[in-house]
């Protein structure tokens, strides 16, 4: 499986901070959006890529109101 380095949080944060978060609450959502995606991504047998593209994509439809 692939491993998401640790350098990813800065952007995710900043797709966070496009959707309209404030840069500390995109942080902590960042990284609680990343530990999420290693725990499915342990329990679904994919990898972490796949499994942080799905999340992403779910907080961006909810934020268009999808």
């Amino acid at each position: 499986m692939t491993d998401l380095p640790h350098d990813y949080l800065p952007e995710v944060t900043q797709i966070f901070i496009n959707l309209g978060a404030a840069e500390e609450s995109a942080q902590v959502m960042a990284s609680q959006l990343l530990k999420r995606a290693e725990q499915i991504a342990e329990e679904r047998q994919i990898s972490k890529v796949d499994a942080t593209e799905t999340l992403l994509k779910q907080v961006i439809a909810a934020r268009q109101g999808a």
